[in-house]
């Protein structure tokens, strides 16, 4: 008797290792393409943020440097003036019959305070360049509430430029008769403000009041500032 052949067809097999191995393959690099995406995005929302609130800081920082270096100009100016008075600096002549004929500056005397001044306050700048200066990054939300709180943003002023001078004097009517005359003494200089991102050049203007007095009389037209 001939024996019955069963049919029969090749099965086939799926290895369990390697769809395991597969799997976690593929599970790898979905994770590093995950954490790349995760550092781009975090990278370009702190580039939008950092953006946004730059010039936000670099007004405040402006801001602080003004603060300091009004400041400074004028203590350093108090220390000039204290050698100083007004007759020091202003002569006034007088006619036989003693109306006031003329105003004349004592041009030495304004001359060493216009050179002694600048000189004083860059030698200070020099001093306190490594002095920390510092503002509460709750200030860029322009509200009072937070303006002394949150982290602080550290900012420095370095290379303060050459200090420029000008003379400039004041009139007014002080009461019958009287006048009130004021020098004041214009400052500029460039001062290079650090900031946590970014290195600005910013022109500092100060006007400080040198010496001031009452003078009795019909001021005269013309006025000699000794130049």
């Amino acid at each position: 008797m001939q024996e019955s052949k069963i049919y029969s067809r090749p099965r086939l097999c799926f290895s369990k290792n390697n769809y395991l191995t597969n799997k976690s393959g593929n599970n790898k690099e979905n994770s590093i393409i995950s954490i790349i995406a995760i550092i781009l995005i975090a990278i370009l929302t702190f580039c939008s943020i950092t953006k946004a609130i730059n010039p936000i800081i670099n007004d405040l920082c402006i801001d602080k440097a003004k603060n300091i270096a009004t400041q400074i100009s004028n203590e350093e100016a108090t220390v000039i003036m204290d050698k100083y008075s007004y007759d020091d600096l202003i002569t006034i002549i007088r006619d036989n019959e003693g109306n006031i004929k003329m105003l004349q500056t004592n041009t030495k005397n304004i001359n060493q305070i216009m050179s002694d001044i600048p000189v004083n306050i860059i030698n200070r700048f020099r001093k306190e360049e490594n002095t920390d200066i510092y503002i509460y990054s709750g200030s860029i939300l322009g509200i009072k509430l937070f303006s002394a709180s949150g982290p602080k943003i550290h900012i420095k002023i370095t290379n303060v430029g050459n200090v420029d001078t000008k003379l400039e004097s004041e009139f007014k009517a002080q009461g019958i008769n009287q006048t009130l005359h004021r020098i004041y003494l214009l400052l500029t200089c460039e001062a290079t403000i650090l900031t946590p991102y970014n290195t600005i050049k910013q022109k500092i203007d100060n006007q400080v009041l040198i010496a001031e007095s009452v003078i009795v009389g019909n001021v005269p037209d013309f006025y000699y500032n000794g130049e």
